[in-house]
C-alpha cells in the first residue's frame, strides 16, 4: 500500500509524511490522534497510517487527527469525529503554489 494520509481538523492540511517535506512544513508531521475514552496520541506520522508505531489501520472507524500545533492552539479539544482523507496523501502536494503568500514556517497561530 502507498501513501495515504488524513486531514487536520483545524487548519484542513494533510498530516505530512516524514519524506522529503518542504523546509519550514516539518512541524505538520507532529500529530496528534484524538479518540473518545481514551488518551491523546501524539507523535511522528509515518505516511503509512502509523504514529510512532501504533496502527490507525486497526481502529474501528477512520481517527481524528490534528497536527499537533493545531491541537495545542485549539486548547487540546476533544474527540469531535473522523477526519477526512487527505486527497495529497501526506506527500504529493505543490507547496509552493499553494503557500505562495502565506509564511509557513510560522506554523498555525
Amino acid at each position: 500500500m502507498g501513501f495515504f494520509s488524513w486531514n487536520c481538523k483545524q487548519c484542513g492540511e494533510s498530516i505530512k509524511a516524514p519524506y522529503d517535506v518542504p523546509e519550514g512544513m516539518e512541524w505538520q508531521n507532529d500529530c496528534v490522534l484524538v479518540r473518545e475514552d481514551k488518551d491523546p496520541l501524539i507523535g511522528e506520522y509515518d505516511g503509512y497510517g502509523r504514529i510512532d508505531g501504533f496502527d490507525l489501520t486497526g481502529l474501528p472507524g477512520d481517527p481524528e487527527l490534528w497536527h499537533e500545533n493545531c491541537w495545542m492552539n485549539e486548547e487540546r479539544p476533544l474527540y469531535t469525529g473522523p477526519s477526512d482523507y487527505a486527497d495529497d496523501q501526506g506527500f504529493f502536494y505543490d507547496y509552493e503554489e499553494r503557500y505562495s503568500d502565506f509564511d509557513i514556517s510560522k506554523g498555525i497561530e
